[in-house]
């Protein structure tokens, strides 16, 4: 893998961004009828009382419209997965099919083991597929390493091979992880998404991925905003010496430390201030500093399921 301006370039020939989109869940529990309208119904209460769409009910009516915006400031990567429910067609519907974009989606346990779904890999992938309206989907991942999970694994590699995907990989690896597939004689991943951000910073998987020539992605990325993090001495020095929010310091942090992040907003100028991270460089020092604001902070700890009534997701 090589890090060449604002892309990077996987030893099989595959281009990606230096930077994703991602929509999160869209329309949760759909299949669930009696939960799907009590959430909505409360999301919606909630909207009214304050006056103001929130953050969840603002994805499920105009992922549409976000994913347009997107693509329209300069993101040419999207992040999904089968658990995000309407995710896939939202992203089919709007950007997959433009040629100069990437796709990457996931396959979980979850996907495999419940009733309403294929109980293989390659078939979860053919309705990601036609989710998509696409014929191969550019990056393909093992969503947790829960259950059957190098089985799975396996079925992923094996997609690849049959031109299913063009980079294949796995989420929320821990080098022990990445260990036991070494140990079972299977390929490394080409990619692994992970949260990663300064205040959990995986110093020790990253090294392992730059050892083994490991594509990083950062999930949460930001450390969603955080005053946390946007508050501490380190930050605030740098946003002023370098007249950046906190948000583009962590990303520039991100690609200077060759990790592609994973964002999510819904704000179009929030979208371009995410892109705008190239007129400064951090030192050698800003970068050891911001390293130093690591405390195993975990924000999405979920233990290898996100929600388990996503069960219900179409």
């Amino acid at each position: 893998m090589k890090q060449l301006g604002k892309t990077y370039v996987l030893d099989n020939g595959l281009t990606l961004p230096w930077i994703a989109f991602g929509t999160g869940v869209v329309w949760k529990y759909i299949r669930n009828k009696k939960l799907f309208l009590k959430v909505n119904l409360r999301e919606t209460l909630s909207s009214v009382k304050h006056l103001k769409l929130n953050r969840e009910l603002k994805g499920n009516l105009f992922c549409k419209k976000y994913l347009r915006q997107a693509y329209d400031v300069g993101f040419r990567m999207f992040d999904s997965g089968r658990i995000y429910s309407c995710s896939e067609k939202y992203i089919g519907s709007t950007v997959a099919k433009r040629k100069d974009t990437v796709v990457e989606t996931k396959c979980s346990a979850m996907d495999i083991t419940r009733s309403c779904s294929p109980n293989t890999v390659g078939e979860n992938l053919e309705i990601s597929l036609a989710n998509l309206g696409v014929d191969s989907v550019d990056v393909y991942l093992l969503h947790w390493p829960e259950g059957d999970w190098l089985n799975y694994y396996a079925q992923i590699i094996g997609q690849y091979k049959a031109g299913k995907c063009k980079a294949y990989g796995a989420c929320n690896m821990q080098v022990s992880h990445l260990k036991q597939i070494e140990e079972a004689g299977l390929e490394l991943p080409m990619i692994v998404q992970t949260e990663l951000h300064p205040l959990n910073s995986k110093r020790e998987l990253r090294d392992y991925c730059n050892e083994h020539n490991i594509l990083l992605e950062a999930h949460t990325p930001t450390a969603r905003g955080s005053k946390e993090l946007a508050d501490t001495d380190i930050m605030k020095k740098l946003t002023s010496k370098y007249n950046k929010t906190p948000v583009q310091i962590t990303l520039r942090w991100h690609y200077q430390n060759g990790v592609i992040p994973v964002v999510s907003t819904f704000s179009k100028d929030h979208m371009s201030e995410n892109l705008n991270i190239f007129d400064f460089e951090l030192t050698n020092e800003d970068m050891a500093e911001i390293e130093s604001l690591n405390k195993y902070h975990v924000l999405l700890d979920s233990n290898g399921i996100d929600d388990p009534n996503y069960i219900y997701n179409d």
